[in-house]
């Protein structure tokens, strides 16, 4: 099957056979090396500049969106939510069970926030935090503006939190750049690793501030899981060891192949995609301008349901995927994110077009 939906995604045979290694001992020296191994890979490839470290989590990139978002509010402190889909609202929703207090800005899915808002909103409220919102919001493939909010947080002096677990290593970012204190990714999506492993990177000027953030979760505090590994060498539970060994190959493969060579790899198979859906007739949700590198939102045709070309590209060998939420019955969504190549992606067209002619 050729994956299209946005994680998992198709891995290498190098990935999977990185499976086969052997059982190994989360307490051993050999996994310590493993570990700062892989650590030292997510810096190089995503913080190559600025003083940044890394905590790896076993969970999907949820937990680490949990771990950053309850680590890094105070007591009486608000965070600022900037919401234009699906994931934005997840924040929302992790926000809500710790019970934070919070100011959420919320959007049309299709559009990028209001940045004169979100200035205004953080200017006048000095109990503003943190500041939250998503790069790539894959409910529809749109990027969010990073660089922009980056300067807002940084001119007011606030902590700026972004999910980037589908956009790091898909999507220009600079984490110094564009003032990112604190950004969560995933091994699996863009660096195309397994899913089950997921990281934070954090500004070093900031660990001092979640050091006086009282503990609210065992497993998913922050600092915690960084002092563990920085100090030791070791995980505070038992770690994937296994998706450990996958997660580590994918960086050397995405090292070798240069992050910014990914990135163009992945805009050149979404701008082919997107000319051959406009040949078909299909109708993008957004504008090219919004548009991420790795995820495209169509227009369901008329008289075609999702579940019918689902289940008839499943037939030939592809996977899509459905839209969520208010869009679930309006579109579907494509993605060209992990080792997928240009015949598999010819070959789609080529599928697509027979779904949509037999349609007729």
């Amino acid at each position: 099957m050729i994956l299209l939906n946005p994680g998992p995604v198709c891995t290498s045979e190098r990935v999977r056979n990185a499976l086969m290694r052997g059982d190994m001992c989360h307490r051993e020296s050999e996994f310590s090396t493993l570990l700062s191994s892989t650590r030292k890979k997510i810096l190089q490839a995503f913080a190559p500049y600025g003083n940044y470290t890394t905590a790896i989590i076993t969970g999907s990139g949820t937990a680490s969106l949990e771990a950053g978002v309850c680590s890094s509010v105070s007591e009486g402190k608000k965070v600022l939510i900037i919401n234009n889909g699906v994931y934005g609202d997840r924040i929302s929703r992790i926000a809500s069970a710790y019970r934070f207090n919070k100011v959420e800005l919320q959007y049309d899915w299709r559009e990028q926030p209001d940045l004169e808002q979100i200035e205004d909103a953080v200017s006048k409220d000095s109990d503003i935090e943190v500041v939250a919102m998503v790069h790539h919001e894959t409910t529809t493939g749109l990027l969010n503006p990073i660089h922009e909010v980056g300067a807002i947080t940084g001119k007011y002096g606030r902590t700026f939190l972004l999910d980037s677990i589908s956009g790091l290593g898909g999507e220009e970012i600079d984490l110094a750049t564009d003032n990112v204190d604190i950004c969560i990714g995933t091994s699996n999506k863009c660096i195309q690793g397994l899913p089950g492993l997921s990281f934070v990177i954090i500004k070093q000027d900031e660990i001092k501030r979640l050091r006086n953030i009282p503990p609210r979760s065992l497993y998913l505090n922050i600092i915690a899981q960084l002092d563990e590994q920085e100090e030791k060498g070791e995980c505070p539970f038992t770690p994937s060891v296994q998706t450990f060994y996958a997660f580590d190959e994918a960086l050397r493969e995405l090292l070798e192949e240069g992050v910014q060579n990914r990135i163009g790899r992945y805009r050149k198979a979404s701008s082919y995609l997107r000319d051959e859906f406009k040949r078909l007739s299909l109708e993008l949700l957004l504008p090219d301008e919004l548009l991420s590198n790795t995820i495209t939102a169509l227009h369901l045709p008329e008289n075609m349901t999702y579940a019918n070309l689902h289940d008839s590209l499943k037939e030939k060998g592809f996977i899509i995927y459905a839209g969520q939420g208010q869009l679930n019955k309006k579109i579907f969504r494509i993605a060209n994110m992990g080792e997928i190549s240009t015949d598999d992606l010819q070959s789609l067209i080529k599928n697509l077009q027979k779904v949509l002619e037999d349609s007729k």
